[in-house]
Formats: C-alpha cells, structure tokens, sequence
C-alpha cells in the first residue's frame, strides 16, 4: 500500500512539473500570469478596414517573438504582445476590455490620437478560466513616435492588468 501512495506521489509530481514547465516563462501578477514580448510582423496583406483609424488594417499576418522585453524598437513592422491568463474571471468569460495610452500621433486626418480603446476576445484556456492575447504592430508612419505604451485590460470596470512598453529609436 505504502509503495502504491508513493508512486502515486511521483506520478503526480511529474504531471505537476510538465504542467508548471509549460508556463514557466510567465509572470504572476494579482490574479493574472502574463507573458510579452517584442514581435515582428512579416508577410500578411493590408485591406481596407472602415473600422480603423486610417482605413485599412493587417489580415493574415505572421508574428516573429524577437525577445522578451518592454523596449520597441521605432521600425515598421515591430510591435508588442502581450498573453494572458486570467485566473480570477470566470472559464466562460468572452471578452476583455484594452486601453492603450500612447505618445501623441498626428494621423493623416490631422487629427491627434494619444489614447485607443477596444474589446479582445477571451477564450477557455481549458484549465477552468479564461485566456486572452493582444499584439499591436507600428505600421504606419505616424505611429513612429518615442514614448511610452501603456496598455491597461480591465473586465467589467474592474483592471486586471496593465504593462508599460517603451518605443525607442
């Protein structure tokens, strides 16, 4: 009996290890375990996109982790993402509300932007809550500007997380 609890114990110590190994790499915030990184955007085809700010937006891209870190470089292309999992909310959570305050843009309209809001889609990790991911690329010339990217995500009024990347030349 004694033998059959021990290698029970070793069984399930090795199941916990391979589950934990799995997330290693995120960080563990209030309720909420994140990864970011720098990303890279290569291929995709740009369409038209009434619902963007300037009229098109990016479909059927690949995105290249370049490094974990919060510093982005000001070249077309990069960007930063950012992967959520969202212990405290319910399995069946379908969205997660963004904020994003930026450096202050002048888009081609001339009118200036300093801040974006939005909603991102949330999905059952399978574990019991719920998972969400947002990348943001700098596609645009006027979105080359130094600073300070501040991305809040919140769930029915309540903040859930926020990360700060810096944009740099």
């Amino acid at each position: 009996m004694k033998l059959r609890i021990v290698m029970l114990t070793i069984a399930l110590a090795f199941c916990s290890a391979n589950v934990y190994s799995a997330f290693d790499y995120l960080r563990a915030a209030e309720g909420v375990s994140y990864s970011h990184s720098h990303v890279q955007r290569t291929g995709g085809q740009l369409i038209e996109d009434p619902n963007s700010e300037t009229g098109h937006s990016w479909v059927n891209t690949k995105l290249t982790n370049i490094e974990e870190t919060n510093r982005i470089p000001l070249e077309k292309g990069h960007g930063f993402h950012v992967q959520l999992l969202l212990f405290t909310l319910p399995a069946e959570t379908k969205a997660v509300e963004v904020s994003i305050t930026h450096p202050r843009m002048v888009l081609p309209s001339g009118e200036i932007l300093t801040n974006q809001t939005g909603s991102i889609p949330a999905q059952n990790a399978g574990m019991g809550f719920p998972e969400a991911s947002f990348t943001y690329t700098l596609d645009e010339d006027y979105e080359l500007v130094e600073g300070d990217w501040v991305i809040t995500f919140t769930h029915q009024g309540d903040e859930l997380f926020q990360i700060t990347f810096t944009t740099y030349k």
